[in-house]
């Protein structure tokens, strides 16, 4: 059992949940919190931290943020480390709000997120979920803006359960907020991509990107991914894959499209895992105009943000990792 802390004065029902995950970032966790607790909207809202055991300052930051916030903060403290998929998973399950944001502890949110977010969703009751772009910087002073990522392939910022699983990819898990009655209640001991989230959610509804950058994404100077991290993630968006093509088996061309994507890209990385991808293609026994394939790659080609230093930052073999 976790050590669930909760103020007496939080809010009975917040129509908001910010749900922050964070391990060992003492360097980063007070802007993340600061730039929530900031946040003006016209209904209350909760942050809740869920902090995996941390070794350094992490917890002590967090704790101050409770005491001087005691109406908006309150925290979800593992008692050793369990890993970052199960403390994810524990956090956004206790969750109480009608809305649910998520927020790496690394990552903050620009001024009025909370409020444009929690606006589309009340809209727009099909609606189940809402992204927006982000700015991507690094600790080196690298930056792009999240204006140079071409969305528009989304026409008018709805995104379709098929056009999720093609692209595998929608922005980064910080710019998520969803409806929370359409969400499964995930069993925590499983390891879990917020790729899941994304098809779980658009499964029963659909979801919309708006057009403004609300947060920034902080890129680790090492990169976001190690090699062996990164197959890892890709083996389990595989396996997320075949629990949804056996769920939703009228949507095996997508599956085919995304993994044939997917693959593409791995092997022009030179990354084994296209073997993977190819291979789970191979399994699909479907078949899909050639046209489709290259027309999802350059989809995916366009949602790339532009550094200034002329590289490009793309999802990780077109999906992000929680």
């Amino acid at each position: 059992m976790t050590d669930v802390v909760q103020s007496a004065n939080t809010p009975i029902h917040p129509k908001v949940s910010v749900c922050v995950i964070t391990y060992n970032q003492e360097e980063y966790i007070r802007q993340c919190l600061d730039s929530l607790v900031s946040q003006t909207p016209n209904f209350a809202f909760e942050i809740v931290v869920g902090d995996d055991c941390s070794t350094d300052r992490t917890r002590d930051i967090v704790e101050e943020f409770v005491a001087r916030y005691p109406l908006l903060v309150r925290t979800n403290f593992q008692p050793r480390n369990t890993g970052g998929s199960r403390n994810n998973l524990e956090v956004h399950a206790i969750a109480r709000g009608d809305y649910v944001a998520h927020m790496d502890g690394d990552d903050y949110a620009l001024p009025g997120k909370l409020q444009a977010q929690a606006d589309a969703l009340d809209g727009d009751i099909g609606c189940n979920a809402v992204w927006h772009p982000v700015d991507f910087f690094d600790d080196k002073g690298g930056f792009c803006s999240g204006t140079t990522a071409d969305l528009s392939s989304f026409k008018d910022g709805l995104v379709r359960f098929e056009d999720s699983i093609r692209t595998g990819y929608i922005s980064v898990f910080s710019s998520l907020m969803y409806r929370r009655s359409a969400r499964i209640v995930p069993d925590p001991s499983r390891n879990m991509l917020d790729l899941y989230f994304t098809w779980d959610l658009l499964s029963n509804g659909y979801g919309r990107v708006l057009p403004i950058v609300l947060g920034r994404y902080r890129v680790s100077s090492t990169g976001s991914l190690q090699a062996a991290s990164l197959r890892r993630v890709e083996l389990l968006a595989l396996d997320h894959a075949s629990e949804f093509l056996t769920r939703f088996p009228q949507h095996r061309s997508d599956f085919l499209i995304w993994a044939l994507t997917a693959g593409v890209v791995a092997a022009k990385s030179r990354r084994r895992v296209a073997l993977d991808y190819f291979r789970f293609s191979w399994h699909m026994r479907t078949w899909v105009w050639p046209s489709a394939i290259t027309s999802n790659i350059h989809r995916v080609r366009q949602a790339r943000v532009k550094w200034r230093d002329k590289r490009t930052i793309a999802p990780a073999s077109l999906l992000q990792s929680s």
